[in-house]
Protein backbone atom coordinates (compact mmCIF):
# COMPACT_ATOMS: atom_id res chain seq x y z
CA UNK A 1 0.00 0.00 0.00
CA UNK A 2 1.00 3.89 -1.05
CA UNK A 3 1.92 6.38 2.12
CA UNK A 4 1.62 10.09 1.43
CA UNK A 5 3.91 11.25 3.50
CA UNK A 6 4.62 15.03 4.31
CA UNK A 7 6.99 16.99 1.95
CA UNK A 8 9.94 17.66 4.20
CA UNK A 9 9.85 21.01 4.59
CA UNK A 10 6.13 21.27 4.97
CA UNK A 11 6.88 18.55 8.01
CA UNK A 12 9.98 21.11 8.99
CA UNK A 13 7.72 23.96 9.20
CA UNK A 14 5.12 22.25 11.15
CA UNK A 15 7.63 20.96 13.53
CA UNK A 16 9.20 24.50 14.42
CA UNK A 17 5.44 25.89 14.87
CA UNK A 18 4.29 23.45 17.26
CA UNK A 19 7.56 23.40 19.25
CA UNK A 20 8.15 24.86 22.80
CA UNK A 21 9.31 28.12 22.98
CA UNK A 22 11.74 29.66 25.82
CA UNK A 23 10.02 31.63 28.07
CA UNK A 24 13.24 32.92 29.92
CA UNK A 25 13.03 36.12 28.11
CA UNK A 26 9.09 36.51 27.75
CA UNK A 27 9.08 39.33 30.66
CA UNK A 28 10.51 41.72 27.89
CA UNK A 29 7.63 40.69 25.51
CA UNK A 30 4.96 41.02 28.99
CA UNK A 31 6.88 44.88 30.25
CA UNK A 32 5.85 46.06 26.22
CA UNK A 33 2.41 44.78 27.09
CA UNK A 34 2.27 46.76 29.83
CA UNK A 35 2.76 49.71 28.13
CA UNK A 36 0.01 48.86 25.61
CA UNK A 37 -2.61 48.65 28.48
CA UNK A 38 -1.81 52.30 29.67
CA UNK A 39 -2.06 53.23 26.06
CA UNK A 40 -5.94 51.32 25.44
CA UNK A 41 -7.10 52.57 29.07
CA UNK A 42 -5.73 56.21 28.64
CA UNK A 43 -7.43 56.13 25.90
CA UNK A 44 -10.55 54.11 26.85
CA UNK A 45 -11.13 56.42 29.92
CA UNK A 46 -10.53 59.86 28.52
CA UNK A 47 -12.68 58.92 25.38
CA UNK A 48 -15.30 56.71 26.83
CA UNK A 49 -15.37 57.16 30.59
CA UNK A 50 -14.43 53.34 30.79
CA UNK A 51 -11.52 51.17 30.97
CA UNK A 52 -11.07 48.37 28.74
CA UNK A 53 -8.43 46.63 30.92
CA UNK A 54 -8.78 48.09 34.71
CA UNK A 55 -11.68 46.38 35.55
CA UNK A 56 -11.20 47.53 39.09
CA UNK A 57 -12.22 50.60 38.11
CA UNK A 58 -14.83 49.40 36.27
CA UNK A 59 -16.47 47.31 38.88
CA UNK A 60 -16.49 50.38 41.11
CA UNK A 61 -18.30 52.46 38.34
CA UNK A 62 -21.03 49.50 38.06
CA UNK A 63 -21.09 49.74 42.18
CA UNK A 64 -21.74 52.96 42.19
CA UNK A 65 -24.36 52.67 38.97
CA UNK A 66 -26.43 50.36 41.76
CA UNK A 67 -26.98 53.77 43.66
CA UNK A 68 -27.48 56.30 40.88
CA UNK A 69 -23.85 57.44 40.36
CA UNK A 70 -22.71 59.48 39.05
CA UNK A 71 -25.84 61.58 37.79
CA UNK A 72 -24.51 62.07 34.49
CA UNK A 73 -23.97 60.86 31.79
CA UNK A 74 -26.96 57.93 32.74
CA UNK A 75 -25.69 54.68 32.19
CA UNK A 76 -22.53 54.70 32.51
CA UNK A 77 -22.63 52.17 34.54
CA UNK A 78 -23.47 49.91 31.18
CA UNK A 79 -20.03 50.20 29.49
CA UNK A 80 -18.71 49.19 32.49
CA UNK A 81 -20.46 46.41 33.09
CA UNK A 82 -19.72 44.99 29.11
CA UNK A 83 -15.87 45.47 29.54
CA UNK A 84 -15.87 43.58 32.92
CA UNK A 85 -17.96 40.79 31.20
CA UNK A 86 -16.13 40.86 27.90
CA UNK A 87 -12.86 40.47 29.87
CA UNK A 88 -14.19 37.33 31.97
CA UNK A 89 -15.41 35.47 28.65
CA UNK A 90 -11.96 36.20 27.46
CA UNK A 91 -10.44 34.73 30.23
CA UNK A 92 -12.09 31.54 29.74
CA UNK A 93 -11.30 31.63 26.09
CA UNK A 94 -8.20 32.22 26.34
CA UNK A 95 -6.88 30.37 28.99
CA UNK A 96 -8.98 27.07 27.66
CA UNK A 97 -7.40 27.81 23.77
CA UNK A 98 -3.76 28.00 25.14
CA UNK A 99 -4.11 24.49 27.36
CA UNK A 100 -5.74 23.22 24.10
CA UNK A 101 -3.04 24.05 21.75
CA UNK A 102 -0.33 24.03 24.18
CA UNK A 103 0.81 26.67 27.02
CA UNK A 104 4.56 26.89 25.61
CA UNK A 105 3.78 25.87 21.95
CA UNK A 106 5.24 28.79 19.68
CA UNK A 107 2.01 28.16 16.97
CA UNK A 108 0.01 28.99 20.48
CA UNK A 109 1.30 32.77 20.78
CA UNK A 110 1.25 33.39 17.39
CA UNK A 111 -2.20 33.13 16.84
CA UNK A 112 -3.02 34.27 20.51
CA UNK A 113 -1.42 37.52 20.02
CA UNK A 114 -2.65 38.00 16.37
CA UNK A 115 -5.92 37.64 17.64
CA UNK A 116 -5.39 40.35 20.07
CA UNK A 117 -3.75 42.34 17.33
CA UNK A 118 -7.01 42.12 15.09
CA UNK A 119 -9.41 43.50 17.92
CA UNK A 120 -6.75 46.04 18.31
CA UNK A 121 -7.25 46.52 14.28
CA UNK A 122 -10.51 46.60 14.79
CA UNK A 123 -10.99 49.01 17.46
CA UNK A 124 -8.57 51.36 15.70
CA UNK A 125 -10.79 51.00 12.19
CA UNK A 126 -13.94 51.78 14.57
CA UNK A 127 -12.20 55.30 15.25
CA UNK A 128 -10.16 56.20 12.24
CA UNK A 129 -13.59 55.84 10.01
CA UNK A 130 -15.90 57.47 12.73
CA UNK A 131 -18.21 54.64 13.56
CA UNK A 132 -17.17 55.70 16.48
CA UNK A 133 -16.69 58.99 17.07
CA UNK A 134 -12.81 60.14 17.77
CA UNK A 135 -13.46 63.13 20.31
CA UNK A 136 -13.91 62.83 23.80
CA UNK A 137 -17.87 61.92 25.01
CA UNK A 138 -19.80 64.64 26.89
CA UNK A 139 -20.27 63.77 30.12
CA UNK A 140 -24.11 65.56 30.10
CA UNK A 141 -24.86 63.94 26.76
CA UNK A 142 -26.49 60.66 25.91
CA UNK A 143 -24.18 57.37 25.89
CA UNK A 144 -23.34 56.62 22.28
CA UNK A 145 -24.03 53.28 22.51
CA UNK A 146 -21.70 52.26 19.33
CA UNK A 147 -18.53 52.67 22.14
CA UNK A 148 -19.60 49.42 23.50
CA UNK A 149 -17.84 47.68 20.16
CA UNK A 150 -13.80 49.34 20.80
CA UNK A 151 -14.57 48.78 24.48
CA UNK A 152 -15.33 45.12 23.95
CA UNK A 153 -12.56 44.72 21.46
CA UNK A 154 -10.13 46.54 23.62
CA UNK A 155 -10.98 44.04 26.79
CA UNK A 156 -11.06 40.96 24.82
CA UNK A 157 -7.13 41.64 23.54
CA UNK A 158 -6.52 42.72 27.53
CA UNK A 159 -7.46 38.82 28.45
CA UNK A 160 -5.39 37.79 26.15
CA UNK A 161 -2.27 39.45 27.70
CA UNK A 162 -3.03 38.46 31.37
CA UNK A 163 -3.47 35.07 30.26
CA UNK A 164 -0.42 34.83 28.69
CA UNK A 165 1.39 36.18 31.69
CA UNK A 166 0.14 33.31 33.22
CA UNK A 167 1.05 30.74 31.02
CA UNK A 168 4.35 32.08 30.35
CA UNK A 169 5.06 31.50 34.30
CA UNK A 170 5.56 35.40 34.83
CA UNK A 171 2.99 35.66 37.48
CA UNK A 172 4.41 39.01 38.91
CA UNK A 173 3.74 40.65 35.68
CA UNK A 174 -0.23 40.76 34.55
CA UNK A 175 0.42 43.76 32.36
CA UNK A 176 -2.76 45.17 33.54
CA UNK A 177 -3.17 46.40 37.04
CA UNK A 178 -0.72 47.74 39.56
CA UNK A 179 -2.34 47.24 42.75
CA UNK A 180 -0.83 43.56 43.20
CA UNK A 181 1.93 44.23 41.48
CA UNK A 182 2.83 47.42 43.59
CA UNK A 183 2.04 45.11 46.58
CA UNK A 184 4.37 42.60 45.61
CA UNK A 185 7.19 44.80 45.25
CA UNK A 186 7.34 47.09 48.38
CA UNK A 187 6.78 43.44 50.46
CA UNK A 188 9.75 41.52 48.62
CA UNK A 189 12.09 40.85 51.86
CA UNK A 190 14.87 41.40 49.00
CA UNK A 191 13.36 44.70 47.78
CA UNK A 192 16.78 46.90 47.58
CA UNK A 193 19.10 43.43 46.93
CA UNK A 194 21.42 44.16 44.24
CA UNK A 195 20.60 41.00 42.35
CA UNK A 196 16.60 40.79 41.83
CA UNK A 197 15.03 39.91 38.61
CA UNK A 198 11.56 39.96 40.28
CA UNK A 199 11.93 43.36 41.18
CA UNK A 200 13.70 44.78 38.39
CA UNK A 201 10.36 43.03 35.89
CA UNK A 202 7.71 44.42 38.54
CA UNK A 203 9.45 48.38 38.38
CA UNK A 204 9.58 47.80 34.60
CA UNK A 205 6.26 47.14 34.07
CA UNK A 206 4.85 49.85 36.69
CA UNK A 207 6.82 52.42 34.29
CA UNK A 208 5.54 51.34 30.65
CA UNK A 209 2.47 51.29 32.27
CA UNK A 210 2.63 54.44 33.43
CA UNK A 211 4.56 55.87 29.97
CA UNK A 212 1.69 54.18 28.38
CA UNK A 213 -1.46 56.26 29.69
CA UNK A 214 1.19 59.51 29.26
CA UNK A 215 1.55 59.05 25.84
CA UNK A 216 -2.02 58.13 25.87
CA UNK A 217 -3.24 61.44 26.77
CA UNK A 218 -0.39 63.38 24.78
CA UNK A 219 -1.37 61.99 21.68
CA UNK A 220 -4.92 62.48 22.61
CA UNK A 221 -4.79 66.60 23.33
CA UNK A 222 -2.04 66.47 19.99
CA UNK A 223 -3.80 64.64 17.74
CA UNK A 224 -6.67 61.97 17.39
CA UNK A 225 -7.32 59.45 19.47
CA UNK A 226 -6.73 56.72 16.80
CA UNK A 227 -2.94 57.21 16.76
CA UNK A 228 -2.95 55.90 19.96
CA UNK A 229 -4.74 52.44 18.99
CA UNK A 230 -2.52 52.70 15.95
CA UNK A 231 0.48 52.32 18.34
CA UNK A 232 -0.81 49.50 20.49
CA UNK A 233 -1.48 47.53 17.51
CA UNK A 234 1.92 47.98 15.94
CA UNK A 235 3.27 47.14 19.06
CA UNK A 236 1.36 44.27 19.19
CA UNK A 237 1.68 43.03 16.19
CA UNK A 238 5.43 43.21 16.65
CA UNK A 239 5.17 40.91 19.32
CA UNK A 240 3.07 38.82 17.16
CA UNK A 241 5.62 38.66 14.83
CA UNK A 242 8.57 38.36 17.32
CA UNK A 243 7.11 35.14 18.19
CA UNK A 244 8.15 33.43 15.29
CA UNK A 245 11.64 34.00 15.69
CA UNK A 246 11.69 33.68 19.39
CA UNK A 247 14.20 31.30 20.41
CA UNK A 248 12.70 27.96 21.11
CA UNK A 249 13.32 25.73 24.64
CA UNK A 250 16.34 23.35 25.76
CA UNK A 251 15.39 20.73 28.00
CA UNK A 252 17.03 18.39 30.61
CA UNK A 253 18.04 15.75 27.72
CA UNK A 254 20.18 18.29 25.39
CA UNK A 255 17.27 18.75 23.02
CA UNK A 256 15.77 21.49 21.64
CA UNK A 257 12.03 22.25 21.85
CA UNK A 258 11.98 21.85 17.74
CA UNK A 259 13.47 18.15 18.18
CA UNK A 260 11.18 17.04 20.26
CA UNK A 261 8.34 18.86 18.79
CA UNK A 262 9.48 16.60 15.66
CA UNK A 263 9.04 13.35 17.58
CA UNK A 264 4.69 14.39 17.45
CA UNK A 265 4.91 15.23 13.85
Amino acid sequence: MLTMSKPKKYRGITQYLVSDIDTQRADIVLIICGLISGLVDGISFVAWGSFASMQTGNTVFIALGVSGQPTYPAYLWVKSLVSVSTFMISNIFFGRFMNFLGTKRRLTYVICFMMQSIALLGASLLVQLHVVSPRPEDPRAPIAWNQVLPISLLAFQAAGQIVASRALEHDELPTLVLTTLLCDLLIDPHLFRKVNPKRNRRVACFVTLFMGVMIAGGLFKLTRMSLGLWLAFALKMAITVSWLFWKGATFKDGRDGNQRAGEHV
